[in-house]
C-alpha cells in the first residue's frame, strides 16, 4: 500500500463535519489547504481494522488506478501513527439510497442514475476490474448531478489469463446466482446487481428485503429471477428482465445495456438537481426537528425536578410498603420484557438454524465456508478457552456441516 507518512497532516488538511462511513472508516467532509479544494477524507485506525488491511488496500489500490468521470476520484493517502487518511473526491449531494429518503424516484430519474452507473462499469469492466457490490447507497452523486460509483471495498481485479472469479463477496441481497454458488463468475455479477439496484429504485428497497439475509441466499439460487412489477413503462421492465437474466451468459455486457431504449431516452443529468435539492431540504428540515425536540425534551425534564428539600423523615411503615409493591411491580415488568427478549431470540434461533439448513441444501459448503470465516476473524480478539468452548459448541449442534471437524483441526 503506497501511501505519505506526514507528522503535520492537520496542517495540510482540515478535518471538518462527519459525513457517513464507509467500508472501513468514518468519512468527514475537509479542505485541502494546499489547493482550497473540499475533499472526503476516510479515516480508519489499522490498528482496529488489522482483519481488514488487504480491502483497504484493494479499495486504494482500485480506485489510484481509476481514471474515468463515472468513478469518485482518489487524491492520495497518509499515514499518521495507527490512522490512515484516505482523500477521494467530496459528492456532497449524497447516495442514490439517500435520495430515496425523501421520497420516491421517478422512472426519469432512475434511467439517468442508471446510464451514469453504466458508463461507470463499462469504465471499470473494459479495465478489466469488477466492483462486486453495486447498490444504491454505493452511487454518489455531487450538488451539480454528477453521478459515480463509490465503495471499492470489495473490488476484483481480472486479468487477461484468469477471466473469472470465484469468490464470496458483495451484499446478499443484490448478489448474482452464480457469485452465491461461488461458481466463476465475471463482469456480469455486476450487471446481475444493477438490476436489482434498479428494482432498488423504482420500489425504494431490494426484492426479499423483508427476509433474513441467508434464506435470501437460496431464493435467489432456487427461485426464478424478480422482475419488476407496477405501474412503470414497458422499456423499464424489459431493462431489468435483461439484467436478472439467471444465466451469466445471456446477460448483455454494460456497453450493449447503454444502446437499450429505456437507456438511450434518459435525460440530461441536471434534472437531477431538483431531485438533490429536494433530498438536502428534507436532510435540514429532519436535523431542525430533532434538534427541537432535543431542547423541547430538555426543558421538560429540567421543569419536573423537584426543588432540593434537605429535610430527615423518618420512614414509616406506609411508605416502606409502598416501596415493596412497587419494587415487586418494577421486577414483575422486567421478568415479563426477559421473558420477551428470550422468546425472540429463541425464534430468531431457529430462524438462523433453518436458513443454515436451506442454504447447505442448496449450496453444500458454503458452512463450512461461513464458519471457517468466522473462527478466523474470532481467534485474534478471545481467548484459546473461549475458542475451545466456541468450536466445541459448533462440534455439538452443526450436522449440517460435514467437514466441520477437519476444519477445526486446520485451525
Amino acid at each position: 500500500m503506497s501511501t505519505t507518512t506526514l507528522h503535520n497532516l492537520e496542517a495540510v488538511l482540515s478535518r471538518h463535519e462527519l459525513v457517513g462511513k464507509g467500508s472501513f472508516g468514518e468519512v468527514f467532509k475537509g479542505i485541502d489547504q494546499r489547493t482550497n479544494r473540499i475533499v472526503a477524507i476516510k479515516i480508519i485506525d489499522l490498528e482496529k481494522a488489522e482483519d481488514e488491511i488487504d480491502d483497504i488496500q484493494q479499495e486504494i489500490m482500485i480506485l489510484s488506478q481509476c481514471d474515468s468521470p463515472f468513478i469518485t476520484k482518489y487524491f492520495g493517502s497518509y499515514l499518521r501513527n495507527s490512522k490512515l487518511w484516505i482523500i477521494m473526491e467530496y459528492l456532497g449531494g449524497g447516495s442514490a439510497s439517500d435520495l430515496m429518503k425523501a421520497g420516491p424516484l421517478e422512472e426519469m430519474h432512475i434511467a439517468i442514475i442508471l446510464r451514469e452507473v453504466l458508463r461507470g462499469l463499462d469504465y471499470l469492466h473494459g479495465e478489466l476490474k469488477l466492483h462486486r457490490d453495486v447498490k444504491a447507497a454505493n452511487i454518489l452523486l455531487s450538488e451539480h448531478g454528477d453521478v459515480k460509483l463509490a465503495d471499492f471495498g470489495v473490488a476484483g481485479q481480472l486479468t487477461a489469463t484468469i477471466s473469472k472469479r470465484n469468490t464470496f463477496t458483495g451484499t446478499p441481497f443484490w448478489m448474482a446466482p452464480e457469485v452465491i454458488k461461488q461458481s466463476s463468475y465475471d463482469f456480469k455479477a455486476d450487471i446481475w446487481s444493477l438490476g436489482i439496484t434498479a428494482i432498488e429504485l423504482a420500489k425504494g428497497e431490494p426484492p426479499n428485503s423483508k427476509i433474513h439475509p441467508m434464506k435470501v441466499l437460496v431464493l435467489i439460487v432456487q427461485s426464478n429471477a424478480p422482475q419488476l412489477d407496477g405501474e412503470f413503462t414497458k422499456p423499464f421492465k424489459e431493462f431489468v428482465d435483461i439484467c436478472l437474466n439467471k444465466d451469466p451468459q445471456h446477460r448483455l455486457p454494460a456497453k450493449e445495456l447503454l444502446k437499450h431504449p429505456f437507456i438511450k431516452k434518459a435525460k440530461r443529468n441536471y434534472l437531477l438537481v431538483d431531485l438533490i435539492d429536494r433530498y438536502l431540504n428534507w436532510k435540514l428540515e429532519k436535523v431542525e426537528v430533532e434538534n427541537s425536540n432535543y431542547d423541547e425534551a430538555t426543558l421538560s425534564s429540567m421543569s419536573t425536578i423537584p426543588d432540593w428539600n434537605l429535610t430527615i423523615k423518618e420512614e414509616t411503615r406506609e411508605n416502606s410498603d409502598t416501596i415493596i409493591t412497587n419494587n415487586e411491580e418494577i421486577s414483575n415488568g422486567v421478568l415479563n420484557s426477559l421473558c420477551d427478549i428470550l422468546d425472540n431470540l429463541n425464534k430468531t434461533d431457529t430462524d438462523l438454524k433453518n436458513a443454515f439448513k436451506a442454504s447447505e441444501s442448496s449450496c453444500p459448503g458454503i458452512c463450512d465456508n461461513f464458519v471457517h470465516k468466522l473462527v478466523k476473524t474470532l481467534q485474534p480478539s478471545i481467548s484459546d478457552r473461549r475458542m475451545e468452548e466456541v468450536m466445541e459448541k459448533i462440534r455439538t449442534e452443526s450436522k449440517i456441516m460435514p467437514n466441520c471437524d477437519i476444519l477445526f483441526d486446520q485451525l
